[in-house]
């Protein structure tokens, strides 16, 4: 059986985003990732990484491709019920010194909540919580 990995916006805007720093390795790893594990994100993962694809890059093209790509792929959306919206506001209070954003915050009690401990980011935040980076 697979593992599961939880896939952050960092990566999705690095796979899009042809000058994102991380851009080559998020190329490099996708293939991999596809192929290995079982693929998990969640409807605000999709809406940020839109967000910036569209309105930071002012690339609404991206977001359509982002958008068709995830519509023909193996990976799972889950969706934020008011659950993990209570739960992660509880989280993002209690941890004060790590400026998570929201979206961060529910990604962790899905992961929790899931029982996903692997990820694809690029940022620390992640890693700050327990997780492990599948990325290398």
């Amino acid at each position: 059986m697979k593992e599961s990995v939880f896939i952050d916006t960092g990566f999705w805007i690095a796979l899009f985003d042809r000058r994102d720093h991380n851009h080559a390795d998020a190329g490099i790893a996708i293939k991999p990732l596809l192929q290995n594990y079982r693929l998990y994100l969640s409807d605000f993962i999709v809406f940020e990484t839109i967000t910036y694809l569209n309105c930071s890059l002012k690339r609404h093209d991206l977001a359509i491709r982002f958008l068709e790509k995830l519509q023909n792929s193996p990976l799972k959306v889950m969706t934020i019920d008011d659950d993990v919206k209570t739960k992660a506001l509880v989280l993002f209070k209690k941890y004060s010194d790590k400026y998570l954003s929201m979206t961060d915050c529910t990604s962790f009690v899905i992961m929790l909540r899931s029982k996903i401990h692997r990820y694809a980011g690029f940022d620390d935040h992640f890693k700050q919580m327990g997780f492990i980076s599948v990325l290398t």
